[in-house]
């Protein structure tokens, strides 16, 4: 049964098997801390099992796992530690799947929106017209921490992804555009502090860039994607933003750090959707925007 007792009672015969003493009651402490809880009172308190029990993905703390360690005064090196707890959570619920960060949950839920934007009715639809030579690359960006810091308990919330789909082009064709624009949705329950349900993901707008497109503005594309007014995304053109690549080169996402960068009313604006002042952009939005 997917509850903390059964995972300190794994965590306890792992730790024995590799020569270390734990009391039962600090295992359970570094539980309660794997998911999220400084404390075992306040993980029961707040009816964790329960959001356990019913989670099809659990994102460890892993963090707060290596603090509540050091408190406890278990000198534990902290791989082992991680080790130790990440096996024993998966034991005792087999159905569920573990992240060591939160940075791995986001790699799933991306390639999982990913698959689900390629197999969308819509989006196939508008591959049919690319006059293609297969799927070049679907790249539909998403943020893990809006569902691990911004979505409340027993709230399912729905985060936007704005991307893109493109396809080779096939030259023994007429050229009719190789990229998809797609708007889409996913949404996913946020049972507990680190325990989530299945995500769902919804296609609302899918539509090929033609080969003759309306040039757009950086001002106007960047406010497309970022649903941000067009005079705060006028103010980010003015910041210098940091590419990230892949190692051969091929650019990934554009990083805006706007912090001391903007003036009082558009650092507002840019903070309600961007808590850290970090707007982050796939490489298409920005590459593709005219340059006047």
């Amino acid at each position: 049964m997917a509850n903390i007792s059964a995972i300190s009672f794994h965590a306890r015969k792992g730790f024995a098997a590799a020569g270390v003493s734990a009391q039962l009651s600090h295992v359970q402490e570094l539980a309660a801390a794997a998911l999220g809880h400084k404390t075992l009172a306040s993980y029961q308190a707040a009816n964790e099992d329960a959001a356990l029990a019913a989670a099809a993905h659990v994102v460890l703390d892993t963090d707060l796992l290596e603090v509540r360690a050091a408190k406890l005064g278990l000198s534990v090196p902290v791989r082992q530690l991680v080790d130790v707890v990440s096996a024993a959570t998966k034991a005792a619920c087999p159905a569920v799947r573990f992240y060591p960060s939160v940075e791995d949950f986001g790699d799933v839920l991306q390639a999982e929106l990913e698959v689900e934007v390629e197999t969308d009715d819509n989006v196939a639809s508008e591959m049919a017209a690319c006059n293609h030579d297969g799927v070049s690359e679907v790249a539909m960006p998403v943020d893990p921490t809006e569902f691990t810091e911004v979505a409340q308990i027993g709230q399912v919330y729905s985060a936007k992804s704005n991307g893109m789909v493109s396809m080779h082009v096939d030259p023994e064709r007429p050229y009719s555009g190789h990229q998809i624009l797609v708007k889409a949705v996913l949404s996913m329950e946020r049972l507990g502090r680190r325990c989530f349900g299945e995500p769902v993901v919804e296609v609302n707008y899918a539509a090929v860039l033609g080969d003759d497109p309306v040039p757009i503005s950086l001002a106007q594309s960047l406010a497309n994607y970022t649903e941000l007014d067009l005079a705060t995304a006028e103010a980010l053109t003015e910041v210098d933003p940091v590419l990230e690549s892949s190692e051969d080169g091929h650019p990934y996402n554009y990083f805006y750090h706007c912090d001391g960068y903007l003036q009082p009313d558009a650092e507002a604006a840019v903070r309600e959707r961007y808590p850290d002042l970090v707007v982050m952009v796939p490489a298409w939005v920005v590459d593709n925007a005219s340059s006047q």
